[in-house]
């Protein structure tokens, strides 16, 4: 497989990842990176999109930092989320302490997960990220 190839499946993977779900909340659902043009998704879509038109116009080398560019986007949006939730774990503990639903809350607040989107996105950007390293590798052997 060419780095061409390898960079264009890796767009493609990213593009999709960013519209399938990524979590799933109770009473919410399914909760996808690109939230109707609302989340950071959006910027990992012009990622994909840039990644694509580099690799098709025969810049792959260039793709290593829109590759490297999603993973900082997917690794800042795991951290905040992760900090979010443990923020409202902190918050359910103190305002509802004493309250007789805290159990029910402390319920639905672990039923709060991951999704298969993450596996899609971060393969995508992997991909992207191996592809322009290996045509920068073998740009350098020439």
């Amino acid at each position: 497989m060419t780095n061409k190839t390898l960079a264009l499946l890796g767009a493609g993977l990213l593009f999709l990842g960013a519209f399938m779900p990524i979590l799933s909340v109770p009473v919410v659902g399914s909760v996808n990176y690109f939230q109707n043009g609302r989340g950071d998704g959006v910027v990992v879509v012009l990622l994909a999109a840039a990644t694509a038109f580099l690799a098709g116009t025969g810049r792959v080398r260039h793709v290593l930092w829109t590759g490297i560019a999603a993973l900082a986007m997917l690794a800042i949006t795991f951290v905040r989320f992760q900090l979010k939730l443990s923020e409202l774990r902190e918050r359910l503990a103190t305002e509802l302490a004493y309250n007789p639903f805290r159990s029910l809350a402390e319920t639905a607040m672990g039923a709060i997960q991951l999704q298969w989107g993450w596996a899609a996105l971060l393969v995508g950007a992997g991909m992207v990220t191996w592809a322009g390293w290996q045509a920068r590798q073998s740009a350098k052997a020439e």
